[in-house]
């Protein structure tokens, strides 16, 4: 019965995943309404940036959403979103899946349009 409940919650979630992907990758209607981009920038850059506006420090916020979802830390990177910087930060989960957490680069806190998408193609 416990086994039961577990699988319709992973069921249910992976639904939800898929329904927010083709969402997002539904094209807009218009310009105004296409989501930001996100656009990364190389180790060098990023670098400078981090110094000149003072942003929080990526392996910290790497280390703290690897201890809050039980996983293990890949990297991160720098990432404009709109008018804003972000951390993609990259997690192995322990069921061996990829997944990216996009977190604030001034406040280190998770991106509101984070959804952890997973990024394997088993």
């Amino acid at each position: 019965m416990r086994a039961a409940g577990a699988c319709w919650r992973r069921a249910l979630t992976v639904a939800a995943l898929v329904a927010t992907s083709a969402f997002l990758r539904a094209p807009a209607a218009g310009a105004e309404d296409a989501p930001a981009r996100l656009q990364c920038f190389t180790m060098a850059q990023a670098r400078s940036k981090m110094e000149a506006q003072k942003l929080a420090d990526p392996f910290r916020c790497m280390r703290d959403i690897a201890l809050r979802l039980q996983a293990e830390p890949l990297g991160a990177r720098l990432c404009q979103l709109g008018e804003g910087l972000i951390y993609e930060i990259s997690l192995l989960r322990r069921d061996g899946h990829i997944v990216k957490i996009l977190v604030d680069a001034f406040s280190g806190r998770p991106h509101s349009s984070s959804i952890g998408v997973d990024s394997t193609d088993n």
